[in-house]
Order: structure tokens, then sequence, then C-alpha cells
């Protein structure tokens, strides 16, 4: 129940003595100063930093001010937008405190759509500003919010300058984070110089939001808790009870099911206050959640500007805002333009007819619009038009439509071109050339040594996969999906290993990130929550399901593994060894915990089951135990991406900068190498009989070899379409897919959205597909096929001739 405060909530006639004096006004004339013949706004919430006050019915309000008053600022109401700026600081010479608003359709109404930003950490002006300001314009946002680490002076200066209501068009509200506390005469000084007061509200369509800031960070901060807690008190009560509130800062405040602040004489239970979601950044990941028992969401967003620190792919969110709360959330990846790629059929190579049909697959992506539509129209040599089709979307990214066979000609060439069209009402066309394939097809020429890869089949599976990469078992494929927005489209999705058509969907609580599992029939995996679920192989029937026990950020990203009926998973104080059959835990672990999420895959060497926490350790555990053998920091291996791989007794495994051998008895080095790239990627080390080859973040695949550790060759790749190693941008030829061989060829997918094949010796490129999406699971070969799944959802089966 809301507290109800007479002296906050008093209107001007029962303010005595109050000494900051002004008006709320709507500034027709647009010059930001309040004339006689503007209308005055009555019930407009102003605040003192401590007391909050409604304006009275010709808009003034008095304030008594308070010992730290060093603004007034006021609760910008629902369909209405600054003049200026949400705040004045106060000064002795200033005899009136103005606001000035204009109405703002884009925040009126019965839902409204907002932006989050959040760590955009930089001082450097790139093209995500761009996709911000132009997305928001296309989109009828009303306002955007930065959940913090603005970071440190320079890049507080920027986005002071360049990230603003002027440059974007639309509000901008912002946080104060944990490196925006700086140094000065108190922490939050050039914040405030900046961008004014570190916690205040304002309304938008029928929903409260509220900016609350860090409680502390690099330097001390002169705010209290205390203090946020009697003006949120304050502010709330001036509120009507009945609108959601959504509380914006830059970190979560509780991974529980009450929202409870407490400073040290005084607390807050946002519960009873309406709450409906905390928005958050800090953790540079992508995950949301909601709560069973409440309906609270818990929002959070890795940058818009690089990929976040578990490698989850750079982003901002859209939020829609109705009277129940969060109504919708989705993501939007930057840094493309009218990106267009029909995958099949393309060449003479990814061409796939399937129950008389020619299938045609087309990765779509904008980050600054939606797809409105799209059709593929098919000509002949001639120029003729002999078959059209519209195409329907599966994912975000992904579109997909058919034409019968019989309307096509076989062994000539033939044009596809397809027709975009975006909600901004832009068009985007492509035209390549395709060749249906004689049937039978004509037979690889005996004289020819060089393999080459050609289509088999692809499916959708109807969400985004990250770092679950196809697992091949019992006639069938299977990978898991994310949905770092709605949590609707995650989940575990079989197909046919022969046609690609789909068996089954099991939908998870939360995005399975990483490797799935497979055990005697059962299929293994684990969701962002921390739930574990077994499932059967054929049919995709639950056989049990557990609750590891996660209590706290970060969510869970990390891969199991299973092995002699036993599941290995979880981190920190719920990694844990399950029984197969049972989910019976067998051991856990209650010797660390802590850190940030790490992509890597556990890995089984011997005895040993090795894991690790991002920003803190690899460790080595007794498998049998689950006793802590080791710990490792040192060598840049607290920053954890990638996974490890066992063979002849060796651990070999990178650092940020490293690549190390390691005997997983005892974790010492037996040796290692300083490396010019960066290894911060989710792949694993692929040992040869000759070389060790491993991708990175920003210089493709590298290779050494394997018995000098001298470099031999580096195979760059493409600039990355998504952006997901750690702290990376513009132009990173990331490959977070690992490296797999097949003969004396290697293959991997890329974040450029090619699948290539190079020679193992020199590392020239073969082969390159252009799937059009980027690659992060790692390809699996079986006998002379590879599977492969991009961001974009769809699974492939390449033939390997």
């Amino acid at each position: 129940m809301r507290l109800i405060l007479t002296v906050t909530l008093a209107l001007l006639s029962s303010v005595a003595g109050a000494q900051y004096k002004g008006k709320v006004f709507v500034d027709n004339n647009r010059n930001k100063t309040a004339e006689a013949q503007e209308k005055g706004m009555p019930g407009v919430a102003v605040s003192d930093g401590q007391h909050v006050v409604r304006t009275d019915q010709d808009g003034n309000f008095n304030l008594p001010g308070h010992a730290k008053t060093r603004f007034i600022f006021v609760t910008v109401p629902a369909g209405y937008k600054l003049a200026d700026k949400h705040y004045i600081r106060t000064e002795e010479k200033l005899k009136a405190y103005n606001f000035g608003l204009l109405p703002d359709p884009a925040s009126a109404g019965t839902s409204v759509k907002m932006l989050q930003i959040t760590d955009t950490e930089t001082d450097k002006y790139n093209d995500w500003i761009s996709n911000l300001r132009n997305f928001s314009k296309k989109q009828d946002i009303s306002f955007i919010v930065h959940t913090g680490d603005i970071c440190y002076e320079k890049g507080l200066n920027f986005h002071a300058s360049q990230v603003t209501a002027e440059t974007l068009g639309k509000q901008v509200f912002y946080c104060i984070g944990n490196h925006d506390l700086v140094k000065g005469a108190y922490g939050e000084e050039l914040f405030e110089n900046l961008f004014g007061p570190v916690y205040y509200s304002f309304d938008a369509g029928p929903a409260h939001f509220i900016v609350t800031p860090m409680r502390s960070g690099d330097f001390q901060p002169s705010y209290t808790v205390d203090e946020v807690i009697r003006w949120m008190k304050n502010d709330l009560a001036a509120t009507d009870r009945n609108k959601p509130v959504i509380i914006f800062n830059h970190d979560l405040l509780t991974y529980s099911d009450q929202f409870v602040l407490k400073g040290e004489k005084d607390s807050i239970n946002l519960n009873e206050n309406n709450l409906k979601a905390w928005v958050y950044g800090h953790w540079h990941n992508n995950f949301v959640r909601k709560s069973d028992k409440t309906g609270i969401q818990y929002i959070s967003s890795a940058s818009p500007g690089m990929g976040g620190i578990d490698n989850s792919a750079g982003q901002f969110l859209s939020i829609e805002i109705d009277k129940h709360g969060v109504k919708e959330i989705k993501p939007h990846y930057t840094y493309l333009h009218k990106h267009l790629v029909v995958n099949t059929p393309s060449g003479r190579d990814m061409v796939v007819i399937k129950d008389g049909a020619l299938q045609i697959n087309a990765n779509i992506y904008d980050s600054e619009t939606t797809v409105k539509s799209a059709k593929s129209i098919i000509y002949d040599e001639k120029g003729n038009q002999v078959a059209a089709a519209s195409l329907a979307a599966n994912t975000d990214w992904n579109w997909s439509g058919q034409v019968p066979v019989t309307k096509l000609s076989k062994g000539k060439s033939l044009t596809i071109q397809t027709e975009v069209t975006f909600n901004d009402g832009q068009q985007h066309i492509q035209k390549q050339e395709f060749v249906l394939p004689l049937n039978p097809a004509p037979l690889k020429s005996k004289e020819s040594n060089s393999t080459h890869l050609s289509l088999n089949w692809t499916n959708n599976v109807k969400g985004s996969v990250w770092k679950a990469n196809p697992l091949v078992a019992d006639g069938k494929v299977f990978t898991a999906t994310i949905d770092d927005a709605n949590n609707l489209l995650c989940g575990v999705t079989a197909l046919d290993a022969k046609t690609g058509k789909i068996a089954w969907h099991y939908k998870t609580r939360n995005s399975v990130k990483h490797a799935i599992s497979y055990d005697g029939g059962t299929i293994l995996c684990t969701d962002m929550e921390g739930f574990t679920y077994a499932l059967k192989a054929s049919t995709g029937t639950l056989i049990w399901k557990k609750d590891l026990g996660m209590k706290s950020l970060p969510g869970y990203v990390s891969g199991g593994i299973a092995e002699k009926g036993i599941y290995y998973t979880g981190s920190g104080a719920y990694f844990q060894a399950l029984e197969v059959a049972t989910g019976k835990t067998l051991w856990i672990n209650k010797e660390w915990k802590g850190g940030e999420g790490t992509p890597e895959k556990m890995t089984i060497a011997g005895e040993v089951i090795i894991t690790g926490s991002n920003w803190q350790s690899l460790f080595g555990h007794d498998r049998k135990t689950g006793k802590l053998l080791w710990e490792r920091k040192d060598d840049g291996l607290r920053f954890r991406s990638s996974t490890g791989v066992y063979q002849n007794g060796k651990l070999y495994i990178t650092g940020l900068n490293t690549l190390l051998i390691i005997d997983p008895l005892t974790g010492k080095n037996i040796d290692k190498v300083e490396a010019a790239y960066e290894f911060k990627v989710m792949a694993t080390p692929l040992i040869t009989d000759k070389y060790v080859v491993m991708p990175t973040a920003k210089n493709g695949v590298v290779a050494y070899d394997l018995k000098t550790l001298k470099e031999v060759w580096n195979r760059p790749t493409g600039n990355a379409l998504v952006y997901s190693a750690p702290y990376t941008g513009p132009e990173s030829g990331t490959v977070e897919s690992t490296v797999v061989k097949h003969g004396n060829q290697l293959l991997f997918g890329a974040s450029d959205g090619y699948f290539y094949m190079v020679n193992e010796d020199s590392g020239m490129v073969l082969q390159k597909l252009n799937l059009g999406a980027p690659v992060f699971a790692d390809p699996v070969v079986v006998g002379n096929e590879v599977f492969v799944a991009d961001f974009a959802g769809n699974v492939y089966t390449v033939k390997i001739n």
C-alpha cells in the first residue's frame, strides 16, 4: 500500500515557508520561457530531491528544499515531453524554476514504447548511435533510457554531447553506473553537471518510471540509500497507485521475488507499490526472466556497441509497456543495414528440392527497422518470369518459401530476384543466379581429388541458435533455441537427420544457450535460470526437470556435459553432478562461487572435470566427488570464454592472449604460447596430428605447429555481422565456432555469416558458403556430412563430396 505523506502531497496552498518557487507550463512558442499567455499545468509532480509536491491549478509550485538540495526536477507527465531539461540546478539568484513542456503523442495512449541501452562505455561515435536515432524515429518510440556505465570522464562528456534528446530526437534519461562515479568533490559530481539528479521519475503512457542510482562505485557518492528511499516514498505517494511502476537502475536490486530496498535506517517494499519491471545493465549480458510468484520482469541487455562479457550479442531493447506492465520486449542487433542473403537457391551448391518444390531461404535484417514483407521472383535465361513466391517469417532474421519444380528448367541458369519491403517504406532488391540440378546429378569426376561442399537440406527451428551446436543421435539432429526477450521461443528441437523435418519441440522456461548433451536415449540441457531438463530423445517427453538452485546472477550460459550416466552442469554454488536417470544430485560444489557468466563448455579430462567462472578462475574438480583440486587465474585464465579439449593426457585451453597446455591433475602448465591474438571466443582448440587450431575474437583462425607451438598460418575472416566476443566491435573478424576436421580440410562457421572450408596446412580458403547469419555454434561432422546451425535459427546439412 502506498504511503501517504501529507507534507509531500500538499498543494501549493499548504506548503509553508517554501524556498523554491516555479511553474510548469505548456511552452507553446518553444522558447523555454514561461510567458503570461502560456497555460500552466496543474497536478504535475515536482521535487527538490526529497519532498514531492504537485502543481496547483495554474501550474505553480513551492518546495521547502532540504540540506542537500542541488536540483529542482519535474516528473514529466504522460503525453508530454520536455522543452528543455527535466531539472534546474538551484542557485541563490534564481527566483523561479520554470519547466516548459510540449505535447508528445508518442508518450500518450494506453501503451508506450521505449528503448533501453546500457554499458556503452565509449567516447567514440559509432554506427550504433545512428541505429538508435533512426530506429526511434521510425518506430514511434517515446523515450530512451541509458541504464548506466557511460564510463569515466571521457565517456560521460561524449554522451552528454552526442547521445542526447537533441541528437537522437527523443527524450533521453540516464542512470548512473558504478563507472560513472568518478573523481570529484563527490562521486556523482560530474554526472550531475552533465545529466542532472541521479534519481528522478517521469510518466509515459499508463506507467510511472523511476530512475534510481547505483548505491556505490569507483568513487564514493554523496547520496545515501536512505535518502533515495525517502524520496521514492514521497514520489510514489504522489503517484496514482494503479499505475504500473517500472524502475531503472544500473544493477539488479535482487534476484528474489521480493524487491525490498534497504538502507541503514529505512526501507521500502516495492512489491507493495505495483512494481512490474526492473530494467538494468551492469552484467553485459542478455537475460530476461519473470517471477512466477509476483509477475515482476527482470530485464537486462548487453551493450549496443559491442559484445557482452559472456559473449552475448550486442543489442538494444525495445520495450512496450501497457497498464499491466511489460507487454513485449524485442532485441535489436546493431550495425546492419538492409542486410539480405538468399542462401538457397544460390549457384550450384546451395539448392534444395523438397517434396517437388524448390526451397527459398533468406536471412534478412536491418538494425533500424523491421521487415514488412518479402517475395522472390524467378526468371529464366531469357528474362521471362517463370515462378514467384511470397516468403513467410520464421524468426526476426529468417524468411522462407517455395515454388514448384515443375515450373523450372533443370541444368540451366536461372535468376532469383528477392524483393524486401521494410516497415520504414524502403525496399531492397537482390538478384543472383542458380542452377537446378539435373536428375540424376552428374557423378563427381574420378580425376578430381578436391573436396566440395553442397547443401543437402535446411530447415528453421523458429528461434535463434546461440552456442547449441547440432547434436546427432538416434537418427535425429537436436539443437536448442534462445529468446532473450519474452521467453517464448526458447526450447529444444529435434529434426529428422535425413530430411530436416521437425520431429518435436520442447518449450523450456528460459533460453538454452549452450550445448545440449545426450546419454543413453536422453537429451539433457540447462537453461539461463538454472533449470535442468531431461527429455526422451525419441519423443521430446519430459523425463524429469530440476531447479539447480540458482539464487543470484549471472544467468547460466555454460555448457554441461554427460558421460556414463552422469550429467555435470551448473555454476558456482549450484555446480553439480546429476544422475541422468533420475535427476538426483550426486555431489554439489561448496568451494567457490561468484564471478561472471562463462560460455565455455565443461571438459572431462580423465578423472577431472574442468569448468570456470568468468573474471574469476579456471577450476579443476574431482569428477567423482566434486572436490576442488586446483584453480588458476593467471595467464589470462580468469577471462573465461573458450572451452578446453583433453587429448593425450593434456588439457589444451586458452586464456585472454595465451594458448596453454595444462596437466589436468595439477593445473600446472606443461607449455604455453603468448599470442598476438585475443582468444575470448566460445570456441574449443582443435588438435590435429600437426597443428593446434584456434579461433580468435578479431583475426579469424590461427594455427600453431603442435610440436613447436610456433604460428604456421592465420586465416582472417570478414567483419562480424553481430558482435559477440567481449568488448569487440567494428571491425572484428570473429570466429566463435570451433574448427572441425574432415580429411585434410578444416571446416568452421564465422560471425561474418560464412561457412568456411580451408586447407589444413596453409589455411587457404577452398570454399565458403554465404549463409547470411552469424554462426556461433560448433559444426558437427558425421561421416560425409557436416551439420551447421546459424543465429537465425537455420539448421543445415552440408554434404562433403
